[in-house]
């Protein structure tokens, strides 16, 4: 009985983490919540920019990719989740699914992105990155 009160806590609990990546003054925030992960495009806003992904269960999530393109533009590539937009501009934040052999080279400008963050940060160890990224800020 106490597993399974311990085990509600901890799946039903919106924790509201925030993860900021950022790369050549173009910002990205990461909100994970229970059950949702939303991409806002430079400041958490309910009119900003988004793209969002909801999952459920224990082989659920999502991965993908951030690619900062230059003159304020990012791309999130995924093949991996069901991604959703809202006020989307084109010209500054994009979604696009990808096929396997479309997957970016990790590098300079491109991020690999996950569900479970400690296996995000291990795949990019080592890769050249750019992109700075904070994780667990508070909510701004």
């Amino acid at each position: 009985m106490i597993l399974l009160i311990a085990y509600m806590l901890a799946c039903c609990n919106d924790t509201g983490t925030v993860i900021t990546y950022s790369c050549n003054n173009t910002v990205i925030k990461r909100v994970d919540e229970s059950g949702r992960t939303t991409f806002y495009y430079n400041k958490i806003d309910k009119g900003a920019p988004k793209i969002w992904v909801e999952y459920s269960g224990i082989n659920d999530g999502f991965s993908g990719y951030l690619k900062f393109e230059g003159n304020g533009k990012v791309s999130l590539l995924s093949g991996d989740g069901y991604f959703q937009t809202s006020n989307i501009d084109t010209s500054k934040f994009t979604y696009k699914r990808i096929l396997a052999h479309q997957r970016p080279v990790l590098g300079e400008n491109v991020y690999f992105i996950q569900l479970a963050t400690r296996y995000e940060q291990e795949k990019n160890l080592n890769t050249g990155t750019r992109i700075k990224v904070s994780y667990d800020n508070p909510k701004d």
